[in-house]
């Protein structure tokens, strides 16, 4: 019985851990994919002053 007991346990903190381990991942890969929209985002601006200066 103290077998199923530190399973639960057991299981219980390895499933807290994939939530976080999810959750890290998205802001990683979220603030990257944000960050690469916003440099694509000035670059065309630029690009576009640019073209306008000439």
């Amino acid at each position: 019985m103290t077998n199923r007991i530190n399973d639960d346990g057991s299981r219980r903190v390895k499933n807290i851990a994939a939530v976080l381990y999810l959750l890290v991942l998205a802001f990683v890969v979220g603030g990257s994919y944000i960050n690469q929209r916003h440099n694509e985002a000035v670059s065309a601006r630029e690009s576009n002053k640019a073209g306008l200066a000439q």
